[in-house]
């Protein structure tokens, strides 16, 4: 894994807890993977003892302000009348609200941090992996132009490096192939084999591993790149018309869902409340609850939805 120079906190934390990630990390292959994997440039234990610094100081952070709003911002609050009661009696915070403040800010803040920075590595290794998914059919496509120009694999991969703007995650990968050829002298077979362990992404990991087995055999690279180009594009078009069968079937529901049953919804409730007999109200408070809140929650639904499935065929 290629590493960069420490930030001036990722030394500190690794003087003070340096032992502590050593400890946590020790013999952690599955760490050291996933964070290869998610381009996150700092050994397991350096990691760990980063995140566990952030939780450190989110802790004493949350003790200094509960001290300061317990012991100051409280007392100072209790001191001051309360304008909504006539009989001028002072604001009054209850110690269940104090409690819960010190709660969240002691213990709630520190955990959510350690839990972002637990999820973090997985998160952006799946978020790769699937970037990746995305592009490899339009980067297939461009690798297989440059080798019937007879483009040898080398400039074919910096020539792909140069293109992060279309190809996402794979110019990266891209760029760390000819990086290594290059400037580290090492050779195409070996450099693969070393991407097809580091990428998060299956597809991109059988396609670098069918360059090898191509070059390792003496088969011809062009033919590869050609059979697997149109492969990936015959795979991109059927899944697409997956994608787009499932919107327009999420199309009919939210017709159905999120137009025609909260115009009835709103028609059988009136009729509902004024013909029962049972001196059922309806009141203002029901109207709002479902205009102001249930109507939305149906638009946010449907909107996710159809934004996570349009971002299935982006090209971006």
């Amino acid at each position: 894994m290629a590493l960069v120079g420490l930030t001036g906190f990722e030394t500190f934390s690794r003087v003070l807890l340096g032992w502590f990630g050593r400890m946590v990390t020790k013999d952690s292959i599955d760490l050291k993977n996933q964070l290869v994997k998610a381009r996150i440039p700092l050994l397991p234990e350096d990691y760990v003892a980063s995140s566990a610094m952030q939780v450190v100081l989110t802790f004493l952070g949350g003790v200094i302000f509960s001290l300061a709003i317990v012991g100051f911002l409280v007392p100072q609050l209790e001191t001051m009348e309360d304008p909504t009661k006539n009989d001028g009696s002072n604001f009054a915070v209850s110690n269940i609200i104090q409690y819960a403040l010190i709660g969240i800010l002691v213990f709630g803040l520190p955990i959510l941090v350690a839990l972002i920075q637990f999820l973090t590595p997985a998160l952006l290794e799946s978020s790769r992996g699937t970037n990746m998914d995305r592009q490899i059919p339009f980067a297939a496509s461009y690798v297989s132009a440059m080798a019937a120009s007879n483009a040898t694999p080398s400039v074919t991969f910096k020539s792909l490096a140069r293109n992060k703007d279309i190809y996402g995650e794979i110019s990266n990968e891209a760029a760390w192939i000819y990086h290594s050829m290059e400037f580290m002298g090492r050779d195409l077979v070996t450099t693969l084999k070393e991407a097809v362990d580091r990428t998060p992404s299956e597809r991109f990991a059988e396609f670098i591993q069918g360059i090898i087995g191509t070059v390792t055999s003496g088969g011809n690279l062009k033919l590869y790149f050609l059979n697997r180009s149109e492969y990936y594009a015959q795979q991109n078009r059927i899944h697409v018309k997956d994608v787009l069968q499932q919107m327009a079937l999420f199309s009919e529901a939210y017709v159905v869902v999120a137009v025609a049953l909260p115009i009835f919804a709103m028609i059988i409730a009136v009729i509902t409340f004024w013909v029962s007999g049972a001196g059922m109200k309806l009141e203002e408070i029901h109207m709002y609850l479902l205009i102001f809140g249930g109507f939305p929650i149906i638009q946010i639904i449907f909107s996710g939805l159809f934004y996570s499935l349009s971002s299935e065929v982006s090209t971006d």
